[in-house]
C-alpha cells in the first residue's frame, strides 16, 4: 500500500474521550457612548470547525451597562470560535467579531470583548441545524432555501404559530420558523432543531470590467469601482423585496444594489458564490456575486460517488467535510483522513495532512490511493445545477460529492 508521501504527515485520532466543559468568561464592551434600555439581551455563542452553533447562551441585561461580564460552559479539547452580540426587540444591534479558541480543557478569561455597532441586511437569514448550514430569504408568501449549493423556493403554508414554508412538488420538504428557533425537515428527514447564528459582521460583493467590490459593514454600504478610481458610501437602507431579489437603493445616492439567492460564478476565474448581484451607479448596470463561497463548501457533509472519473465502490463511503477553519476531514472509504485547504479569489488547494494506516482489501486500497491523489491535486471547485459539489484540477473533475 503506498500513499502521496504529503498525506502521511500526521495520524489522524479516531476515538476521542468525553471530557467535562471548560468554563469561559469574560465581558462584553463597546466604544459608543450610549446607556442600554433595560431590556436589552446578551448573547454568547460558540461554532466548532464545521460552523455548527455548539454552545450558546441569552441573559437579559437588566438595566446594566458595559461591560456585561458573562460565562459560558464550552466542549473541551475542540478548536472553537466565540462571538457575541447586544440584542435590542429581538434584533441584534452591537456584534463582536469572532474570537478563535485554540483546543483545550481548561478554563479561560477571554477579558474584554469589544462590541461594534451592527445593522442587519435581512437578506438571508442562516441557520444552523445539527451539520446542516442552511440559509433562508423570505418574501411575503415565499421563501427560498438554500443547503450548499442546492436553491429550493417554498410556498407559505397556513399555521397557528410562526411561519411554514413548503416545496410544492414535495411536501415532505418543508421549514417551520419560530421565534429563535425552526424545524426543517428534507425529503421527509427531520434534521435536528435549527437555530440562527450570530450573523455575520459584513457582507462582500464583487464584479469585473471593471472591476469593482462593494461591502456591508457596521450598517454602512462601501463602493469601490472602475478598478478603485470610484469611491462611494452610505448608509445602509431597507431593502425592497420583489419575489427573491433584495434592493438596497439609499435615497438620494447615485447607488444601488440587488441581491438575489442564486448560485453565482464569476466571470473570470468561475469561483460559485451564493448569491447574484446587480449594481446600478453612474448610469450603468454591473453584474457580479454576493456571499462567501465558503459557505457553499461547509454548508453539511458531502458523499463522494465519483474519484477520478469512476464510481466509488460499492459498499464503500467516501466522505469530505470541509470545517469554517480552513480543516478538511473525511473517509477514503478504507481509512480516515485530515487535510488543510486554501480557499482563494483564484480557487481551491488542499495541504497535506494524515491518514489513518488500516489495511483493506486491494480494491478498497487503491480506491483510497485515488481519493487522495485527486484530493492533491485540487484547483477549484464548482456546484452542479443539482447541487453536486466538484473538485476540479485543471478544469477537470477529480470528485464529485452530493448530500
Amino acid at each position: 500500500m503506498r500513499f502521496p508521501i504529503a498525506f502521511l504527515l500526521a495520524l489522524l485520532p479516531l476515538v476521542s474521550f468525553a471530557q467535562e466543559p471548560r468554563a469561559l468568561t469574560g465581558s462584553l464592551v463597546y466604544r459608543e457612548r450610549v446607556a442600554l434600555p433595560p431590556e436589552a439581551e446578551m448573547l454568547v455563542e460558540l461554532r466548532d470547525d464545521f460552523g455548527a452553533v455548539v454552545a450558546r447562551t441569552a441573559q437579559p441585561t437588566d438595566g446594566a451597562q458595559v461591560p456585561l461580564p458573562f460565562s459560558i460552559e464550552a466542549p473541551a479539547g475542540i478548536a472553537l470560535e466565540l462571538r457575541a452580540a447586544l440584542r435590542l426587540d429581538g434584533v441584534v444591534r452591537w456584534l463582536s467579531a469572532p474570537v478563535a479558541l485554540e483546543p483545550d480543557s481548561q478554563p479561560a478569561n477571554l477579558g474584554e470583548i469589544l462590541l461594534a455597532a451592527f445593522r442587519p441586511m435581512g437578506f438571508v437569514t442562516k441557520m444552523s441545524c445539527g451539520d446542516v448550514q442552511a440559509g433562508l430569504s423570505v418574501a411575503d408568501q415565499t421563501a427560498r432555501l438554500r443547503i450548499g449549493g442546492t436553491y429550493l423556493d417554498l410556498v407559505a403554508e397556513p399555521t397557528a404559530s410562526g411561519a411554514r414554508f413548503v416545496l410544492p412538488a414535495d411536501s415532505d420538504t418543508w421549514i417551520w420558523t419560530r421565534g429563535d428557533s425552526a424545524m426543517l425537515s428534507l425529503d421527509g428527514v427531520e434534521l435536528p432543531e435549527c437555530r440562527p447564528p450570530l450573523p455575520d459582521a459584513f457582507y462582500s460583493v464583487r464584479g469585473n470590467e471593471p472591476g469593482w467590490t462593494l461591502v456591508i459593514e457596521a450598517g454602512q454600504m462601501r463602493y469601490s469601482g472602475d478598478y478603485g478610481a470610484t469611491k462611494i458610501s452610505a448608509a445602509l437602507p431597507e431593502p425592497q423585496v420583489t419575489d427573491a431579489m433584495y434592493r438596497f437603493a439609499p435615497e438620494g445616492i447615485d447607488l444601488a444594489l440587488s441581491l438575489t439567492s442564486e448560485l453565482c460564478r464569476d466571470d473570470m476565474t468561475g469561483m460559485p458564490y451564493p448569491a447574484r448581484a446587480l449594481l446600478e451607479t453612474g448610469g450603468r448596470s454591473l453584474r457580479g456575486c454576493g456571499g462567501d463561497p465558503l459557505d457553499l463548501l461547509v454548508a453539511h457533509p458531502w458523499r463522494t460517488d465519483q474519484v477520478a472519473g469512476s464510481a466509488v465502490l460499492d459498499g464503500s463511503e467516501v466522505t469530505l467535510r470541509f470545517g469554517g477553519g480552513g480543516r478538511l476531514s473525511g473517509s477514503t472509504g478504507c481509512n480516515r483522513f485530515n487535510a488543510g485547504y486554501e480557499l482563494g479569489g483564484e480557487g481551491l488547494s488542499i495541504r497535506p495532512g494524515g491518514v489513518t494506516m488500516m489495511a483493506c482489501p486491494e480494491a478498497r486500497m487503491a480506491q483510497e490511493r485515488a481519493v487522495l491523489d485527486s484530493l492533491a491535486t485540487v484547483t477549484g471547485f464548482d456546484v452542479t445545477q443539482d447541487g453536486a459539489l466538484e473538485l476540479r484540477a485543471a478544469g477537470e473533475v477529480v470528485l464529485r460529492a452530493r448530500r
